[in-house]
């Protein structure tokens, strides 16, 4: 019944779903800054003119190059620009796709996993004013990477689950610690930037740097189990695919259905000339009997 039904109206149905992928392509989502609370963030909107890599990179570079030189790269100083743009860039919040920018992981999203929303390309998570520790991470590590620096997520968490993303940077022969999101000041102990398995040791100097941010109680329960990722590597490799690969069927679907529309069309046309020529013939042989 179903089967009859589709090829009765095939032309109508893929029509419908032309339309249906179409819309996402041909309006775009207004995005504002929410009414949120962040005079306690470092957060600078001047910044959100920067809405990819690339463009955020150049500007990293250019504070970089005012009192650095440039034919020699110092690690560390460079990290730490790019560590203070980053934090500036977002405040917190999820940067998450909406039905006009990938309307299938939105879909996805909202009926299967929640976390299909989240964004982890760094260039779309950039079209957006507020991102997650993770997020916030992702951009950084990958500012990173461009510049073949090496670093590595570390992810802190309860047995629990709840957690919360950092990274390493290795220079001077040993990791360094970054958080671009909980912006901890490291300005409160006299080793700042130490290794996440020295902080673990030193816990006075967590309690200190989140000091405002976390307290001792959180930032114990959040340290009951860490995780090193690999250097150079993308934390979210899998949802990465995922994403993509959607992006890439909200534009390919469109195409889809416009084609099996003109097929649609072709086969009426031909069935319609091939009626007009059956009936034709019929009346010729009726008046020739």
């Amino acid at each position: 019944m179903l089967s009859k039904l589709v090829k009765k109206h095939h032309l109508l149905i893929y029509t419908g779903f032309f339309i249906i992928t179409l819309i996402p392509l041909i309006f775009s989502e207004i995005k504002t800054i929410k009414d949120l609370n962040v005079n306690s963030e470092l957060f600078r909107i001047e910044l959100t003119q920067f809405k990819n890599v690339n463009d955020l990179m150049a500007h990293i570079d250019g504070i970089y190059t005012v009192n650095h030189p440039v034919d020699k790269i110092d690690t560390s100083a460079y990290v730490n620009i790019c560590s203070d743009v980053v934090k500036k860039r977002f405040y917190h919040g999820l940067a998450e796709y909406s039905i006009f920018d990938n309307w299938i992981a939105w879909l996805s999203g909202k009926l299967i996993w929640s976390h299909f929303l989240a964004i982890v390309e760094p260039d779309d998570i950039l079209k957006h004013s507020a991102a997650l520790c993770s997020q916030q991470s992702i951009v950084f590590m990958d500012l990173l990477n461009r510049k073949g620096i090496k670093n590595r997520n570390v992810g802190i968490s309860s047995k629990e689950g709840n957690g919360h993303f950092l990274t390493e940077v290795y220079y001077k022969s040993s990791w360094h610690l970054f958080d671009v999101n909980k912006e901890p000041n490291w300005d409160s102990v006299l080793l700042a930037h130490q290794s996440m398995e020295f902080y673990l040791k030193n816990k006075d100097s967590l309690y200190k740097i989140y000091d405002g941010k976390l307290t001792p109680i959180q930032i114990n329960y959040l340290t009951e189990t860490i995780y090193y990722g690999q250097s150079n590597e993308f934390p979210a490799k899998n949802m990465l695919i995922f994403h993509r690969l959607t992006k890439l069927l909200t534009c390919l679907l469109p195409n889809f259905f416009l084609i099996m529309i003109l097929i649609s069309l072709f086969k009426q046309k031909k069935t319609s000339k091939f009626l007009r020529k059956f009936l034709k013939d019929l009346k010729l042989k009726r008046v020739n009997f």
